[in-house]
């Protein structure tokens, strides 16, 4: 070899270059080596190897997949390992193959980081969200020892229910994004510890985070101690869980079928409205029209849609940031132009007092009194979207 390289030294100077002026040969990208393929010729290819397949399932508008593609996925550990260990995948959730496993997969958000067992297709470890190199590695190397969803969901299934284990179950679902999995494991779990909420913050904030039902006993200790709470926690995010809670649930009852379509249990609605009067929720009516809304938003019937809306912004002082979120999704998903218009409308009235309320900051601040900035969306948000919803659709 030693001679190859002097032999190599000499004739170069024969070919009129010199050393110096040689082009560095290409370097070979660092990283993990993602396959250029569909899900199903990657998922052949691993069972092929014997190797778990890794997928990464991003989407092009996606800011912390991105970020994950240009380090954590760089990072020379990380590249080494995945390399050889796993069958690796880039999926584009948004293209035909993306759509098409996305169930199978359990994408919910992105970017998130699926493990398959290439022989069952089963879902062995899933992690949601942005991870450094580090948090990545611990996370992967804990899940391939046992401490993943295929492992817990099989022991919870099994029956087993120590604090121990539904502490640390809870905390991969949380990991894995798996909303519906927690409310079912959380819910239980505190059923025969709602008391303790009110002293154990730990478990007030699985309530907090995780119990979805108004009709379960934590939620029922929870709106009948409500004071309580309070006391303990402060009005604000107690305001906020019942409030959620109710407003979240009313969705249940608008049904997507196995072909696509939705319908909506009027019966299971109507039996809901009078629980909440039961229980003497306050916005019980509004709660209805913006679950009549979500059926409209569901059905891309956006004259509806916008009926609704008006009614929330006149009878019930709709949350800026609630109207913010409607226009989006007009601006988005709705063609017909006299509707984008009327939406257009909502965003002027907004905008207006936004900017007065601008206005009277400034005028306090140069007297020297502050005032707290609204969170949310801004008068320059309303306007710009005034003028999307107003201009031409391409």
């Amino acid at each position: 070899m030693k001679k190859f390289k002097l032999l190599i030294a000499a004739l170069l100077p024969l070919c009129g270059v010199t050393a110096q002026e040689q082009t560095a040969p290409a370097q070979p990208e660092t990283g993990i080596v993602f396959l250029e393929s569909t899900y199903a010729e990657a998922l052949q290819k691993a069972k092929d190897s014997g190797k778990i397949l890794f997928i990464d399932c991003y989407t092009q508008w996606c800011g912390p997949c991105k970020q994950l593609a240009r380090t954590t996925f760089k990072d020379a550990q990380v590249a080494e390992f995945f390399n050889e260990s796993f069958v690796n995948l880039k999926l584009d959730m948004e293209t035909p193959d993306g759509v098409t496993q996305k169930d199978k997969l359990g994408v919910n958000a992105y970017p998130t980081m699926v493990f398959i067992d290439p022989a069952s297709e089963e879902v062995i470890h899933k992690i949601v969200g942005y991870n450094n190199a580090q948090s990545l590695l611990k996370s992967t190397t804990s899940g391939l020892s046992g401490r993943n969803l295929k492992t817990m969901n099989a022991r919870y299934d099994a029956g087993e229910r120590s604090d121990e284990f539904i502490e640390e179950y809870v905390e991969i679902l949380s990991d894995a994004n798996e909303k519906d999995r927690l409310a079912e494991v959380v819910t239980p779990y505190l059923e025969n510890k709602y008391e303790e909420m009110l002293t154990n913050r730990k478990l007030f904030s699985l309530f907090m985070g995780y119990v979805e039902s108004p009709y379960s006993k934590p939620f029922v200790f929870f709106h009948e101690n409500k004071d309580k709470f309070i006391a303990q926690y402060g009005d604000m995010q107690v305001n906020m869980k019942e409030r959620f809670t109710w407003n979240l649930y009313g969705r249940k009852f608008v049904v997507k079928g196995n072909d696509g379509t939705y319908t909506f249990d009027e019966k299971g609605f109507d039996d809901y409205m009078k629980y909440m009067k039961k229980n003497k929720v306050k916005e019980a009516k509004k709660i209805e029209i913006s679950t009549l809304m979500y059926y409209a938003e569901c059905m891309q019937d956006w004259k509806k849609y916008i009926s609704y809306g008006d009614k929330l912004i006149s009878k019930y002082d709709a949350d800026m940031l609630e109207v913010y979120n409607w226009v989006i999704r007009i601006n988005k998903l709705c063609a017909d132009q006299k509707l984008r218009n009327h939406a257009a409308i909502w965003c002027d009235k907004y905008a207006t007092i936004l900017e007065q309320e601008e206005a009277q900051k400034a005028q306090q601040a140069k007297s020297g009194m502050t005032m707290a900035m609204r969170m949310g969306p801004q008068s320059n948000n309303f306007i710009q979207m005034a003028a999307e919803l107003r201009a031409p659709i391409k």
